[in-house]
């Protein structure tokens, strides 16, 4: 049992003026709690055979909560317990598990390991955390391999721009993209000095739909009499990566790209309930009812 003789000792009592609301304030700022948990903490989760040693940590902790009795009363009391330099020092190698609020430390901790494991005991660095085998660092290891198992995403990615495309045209003639790509590249460049210089207070869009209809000209040369094809070879180049700007093939084949997308978008599964008079092989009982879950496809 952890006694406090002087639990309700104060200091003096203070005037009610500007001087001691402003000191009550200034207290009520400082506060040491976290630190005194941490250093705790830290004891608690120290791996400690020797019966002496562990004598000296479960009093360390014992006072511990003392310290930290005194610091919640702080504001009201006045009065603090000040932690000396060897218990401070037992906050510098923390519990593993509190590595990870900690990146820096996080990283040195792994820097350490991978070293240690590729070098014989007399040459290994002593470890900055304690791994112990206590609850919260067995949790946090439960936690991580619990995470790798179904969290941790597959950074792979499938590239869907075949979505956007009709994928029953030829459209790898390097030549026709090359110049495409030109005349979207200088489309950008007059685009970008157009809307600079347009007045916001204007609603006349005719300046607008002529710039549209000079680039419409110069695609049209390049893939003459064939709508189709140069829709598709504009959406493909526009989609090369994602500094190609994308405002000239939507206004121009925005709507070929969602007729792309519909039709090259897979059907989607759908299921339903539904009730049956009698009992099935597949069917499910609830209430004295029976019930079937139906599969089938939705149509886009």
């Amino acid at each position: 049992m952890i006694i406090d003789i002087e639990d309700k000792a104060t200091t003096d009592i203070q005037p009610y003026n500007a001087e001691s609301i402003l000191k009550y304030e200034m207290n009520s700022r400082d506060n040491r709690i976290g630190e005194i948990t941490t250093v705790a903490t830290c004891i608690e989760n120290q791996y400690v055979k020797n019966k002496k040693w562990k004598r000296i940590c479960d009093d360390n902790v014992s006072l511990l909560r003392i310290f930290q009795g005194k610091e919640i009363d702080f504001i009201k009391t006045g009065l603090r317990w000040n932690m000396n330099k060897g218990l401070k020092r037992q906050s510098k190698k923390l519990p593993y598990f509190l590595l990870y609020n900690y990146p820096e430390k996080l990283s040195r901790y792994h820097k350490i390991q991978n070293r240690n494991e590729k070098c014989e005991d007399v040459d290994k660095l002593p470890s900055n955390a304690y791994h112990s085998p206590s609850p919260l660092n067995e949790l946090c290891d439960y936690i991580i391999n619990w995470e790798k198992k179904h969290i941790n995403w597959d950074r792979n990615c499938i590239d869907t721009r075949y979505l956007i495309l009709d994928n029953g045209l030829e459209l790898n003639n390097k030549v026709v993209c090359k110049q495409i790509k030109h005349v979207i590249n200088d489309f950008s460049d007059k685009w970008r000095e157009f809307l600079k210089n347009k007045d916001d207070g204007k609603d006349d869009n005719s300046d607008f739909n002529a710039m549209f209809d000079i680039y419409r000209k110069q695609l049209e040369k390049i893939v003459p009499k064939n709508k189709k094809l140069l829709a598709n070879y504009v959406i493909k180049v526009s989609y090369l990566n994602v500094s190609i700007s994308k405002a000239l093939v939507w206004q121009l084949y925005g709507d070929t790209i969602l007729n792309n997308l519909r039709k090259n978008t897979p059907r989607d599964k759908h299921t339903k309930i539904v009730e049956v008079p009698y009992q099935t092989s597949k069917s499910q009982e609830y209430l004295g009812k029976y019930y079937e879950l139906i599969e089938g496809v939705l149509d886009v």
